[in-house]
């Protein structure tokens, strides 16, 4: 899998991010997610499973307070689970100590 961050196009900034699985030959869109001047993808694991959180830095009115998302694969497609309120999110790390997992934004 392979997801890619859109963070505008020549309108705005209010615009779907993809998410690609590798078919044998190519990269094909398996999921078309809404999202606002994405700037990053963090892919993490907890207890076996999937997530994927997206920085969103702002919406198409210049609004740099907006949600961030984070997804969980429920076996067919990433599933937003929790929204996260952040002021122009650029970046995800996922790390753990002592076996408790984090999540930063920054």
């Amino acid at each position: 899998y392979l997801a890619v961050a859109n963070w505008q196009n020549s309108a705005n900034f209010d615009i779907d991010s993809m998410v690609y699985q590798w078919n044998g030959t190519a990269l094909a869109v398996v999921q078309s997610i809404p999202t606002h001047g994405a700037r990053d993808w963090e892919y993490f694991s907890i207890n076996g499973h999937s997530y994927l959180a997206v920085a969103n830095i702002q919406s198409s009115t210049v609004n740099f307070n907006i949600d961030s998302v984070v997804y969980q694969w429920d076996g067919t497609a990433f599933v937003a689970v929790q929204s996260i309120p952040t002021h122009g999110a650029n970046d995800w790390k996922y790390f753990s100590i002592d076996s408790t997992s984090y999540l930063a934004v920054a």
